[in-house]
């Protein structure tokens, strides 16, 4: 008998809930209020241009153009043209960490992704209505699965906008393979360590590196080696102080420099608690194990 093995399916966008879809209708000049929420929006241009005002920054959008805007980010859409705009909105709540890099990202949608956001629109009319205290509500005679369907393309749409950005080139956007996942994760963040062994790293620089939260990369990196991230780091940079030590004349608060250590007695605390002895005493033992070396070479 064949036997069938089950696969756990990993949901690298997770949609909970539906908050808002409005189709907006625009024509001639407009300015709408500014708002502040805590979910996710998606503004779609369908034909015509916009103003998006987020914070302190303005951002045109145009046909066939897309922006996802953060939870907390205070936006507003307005026009000066004078012409008719298309515009349709989609709010919504995840606590995916992987939608966190298309926040605020500007995307001129292909074929394939502007097909999926029609489909969204078209579902949207036959499923749910904004009533008159602006809260979703679904129809009479709602289109059989439309909600489903509505939340399946929304995933879908953003899947592909990360895979395209993930593409670029220089987007220093890295998603991890399903395989080997936790082993996946360290080995990247201590590549990434390494590459970045001379900088004072934040746990705000390394959570946005790998789009994951801060409590998910510290727990999954601790349970996978046993230290911290952070102890890790400063190991490894202890390791790269050792070798520059053996090999340069370069003075501890040099090293201390290059390491990204901005106190020279921080930098001898760390070596001493790791090592036993300080960095000048380091090389000191050093240099006397390489002449016994030499001599024992040359007799």
């Amino acid at each position: 008998m064949k036997t069938y093995l089950r696969h756990k399916i990993l949901n690298v966008v997770d949609v909970k809930e539906l908050i808002a879809l409005e189709y907006l209708d625009f024509e001639g000049k407009y300015k709408d209020y500014a708002e502040n929420h805590d979910f996710w929006e998606v503004c779609y241009v369908e034909c015509g241009e916009i103003v998006l005002a987020l914070e302190d920054e303005k951002q045109k959008l145009t046909s066939g153009q897309i922006m996802v805007i953060t939870p907390g980010k205070k936006h507003s859409y307005y026009s000066e043209s004078g012409n008719r705009s298309k515009v349709f909105v989609i709010c919504f709540e995840s606590f995916s960490h992987t939608l966190k890099p298309l926040g605020e990202m500007l995307f001129s949608l292909k074929e394939e992704q502007q097909d999926c956001i029609q489909k969204i629109i078209s579902e949207c009319f036959k499923t749910f209505r904004m009533n008159e205290d602006d809260h979703l509500e679904v129809v009479s005679s709602p289109n059989f699965g439309g909600q489903q369907a509505i939340l399946l393309q929304l995933e879908y749409l953003l899947i592909c906008l990360l895979r395209q950005l993930s593409t670029e080139e220089h987007s220093g956007i890295v998603f991890l393979s399903e395989e080997k996942f936790y082993s996946d994760l360290v080995d990247v963040v201590k590549d990434f360590f390494t590459k970045n062994i001379g900088k004072k790293l934040t746990l705000n620089d390394i959570c946005g590196k790998f789009n994951y939260s801060r409590s998910f990369i510290c727990k999954t990196f601790k349970e996978q080696t046993g230290e911290t991230l952070f102890t890790c780091f400063n190991r490894m940079k202890i390791e790269e102080a050792k070798r520059l030590l053996k090999h340069t004349d370069l003075s501890s608060a040099r090293i201390a420099e290059s390491l990204g250590f901005k106190e020279v007695k921080y930098f001898d605390a760390i070596f001493k608690k790791q090592l036993g002895v300080s960095p000048t005493t380091y090389r000191k033992q050093n240099k006397i194990i390489n002449k016994r070396r030499d001599f024992n070479e040359l007799s």
